[in-house]
């Protein structure tokens, strides 16, 4: 059974000159409304939302409504009606979001506006799906909206996070903040507010991480492990894999021969 079900009313616009939107009765069911260009404004229940590319409202059931657009910049919006199953278990996001990065969800509620329109095989089964993964994406950027850490601040952490994946090798905190253009302090500070990890921690993780699947999922020996790694000492890197996973290198080697992802769930200390 699915959760979201589509209802007749559903499309794409390209508003015209003079277009608004005041419907006589509060709606009876609800309705996703994204901005794909344009400028404008949106009031649900006396509370006024600006409208621009990236903006998306999540309209409810008896919500009174009200839209305007900028006549100078006209909207393009796609619009979505849909039911959710009495008795379902979803999470919803409020009211509005605004995208950031609008490529993800404009794809996804292109796509249901093409498949309701196709009348497509699974349709219904595709409407849910991607109806889901749009409301994701709504939480998730509403989470983003609530964060301390600013966006640019956000994409300077995710390169490091990045950076750490692609490089098993040592690297410095002070190597990691030359090559982003901050101080070590600075990106340290800024590492432990976004992750709630300190940075000194992570790198080690993303080592260890490196040398568990090394061990796991190849054939190489532990001091071909820490030597690829470039410990110096052996011991010193038996040690601080140990503590990490609470298992000496060639126990977890033994262990890890059935593993069934390079990965694994560890996180590093905070």
């Amino acid at each position: 059974m699915f959760a979201f079900r589509c209802t007749s009313q559903l499309g794409k616009a390209r508003c015209e000159k003079g277009w608004d939107w005041s419907p006589k009765l509060p709606l009876h069911d609800y309705d996703l409304w994204y901005a794909m260009e344009g400028k404008g404004e949106m009031f649900i229940n006396g509370t006024c939302y600006p409208v621009s590319k990236g903006s998306c409202f999540l309209i409810r059931p008896g919500d009174r409504v009200h839209a305007e657009q900028d006549e100078e910049q006209r909207l393009t919006v796609i619009y979505i009606h849909f039911t959710i199953q009495e008795g379902s278990c979803v999470t919803l996001p409020g009211r509005h979001v605004k995208f950031e990065d609008t490529r993800v969800p404009e794809t996804c509620l292109q796509r249901i506006v093409d498949l309701q329109l196709r009348g497509e095989a699974k349709q219904d089964e595709e409407f849910d799906l991607l109806i889901r993964l749009v409301i994701v994406h709504m939480l998730r950027q509403e989470e983003a909206m609530a964060s301390p850490v600013s966006t640019m601040h956000k994409q300077l952490i995710h390169k490091v996070i990045d950076r750490l994946a692609d490089d098993e090798k040592s690297i410095s905190i002070a190597a990691l903040a030359a090559e982003v253009n901050v101080s070590p302090r600075y990106l340290s500070h800024l590492f432990k507010k976004y992750t709630g990890y300190s940075l000194k921690a992570y790198i080690t993780h993303a080592r260890m991480e490196h040398a568990r699947f090394l061990l796991a999922e190849t054939t190489m020996n532990i001091t071909e492990v820490a030597a690829a790694l470039e410990f110096t000492d052996i011991y010193h890197f038996s040690k601080l894999f140990k503590q990490h996973y609470g298992a000496s290198p060639s126990r977890f080697r033994f262990i890890g021969r059935g593993a069934t992802s390079h990965y694994g769930d560890s996180t590093p200390e905070k």
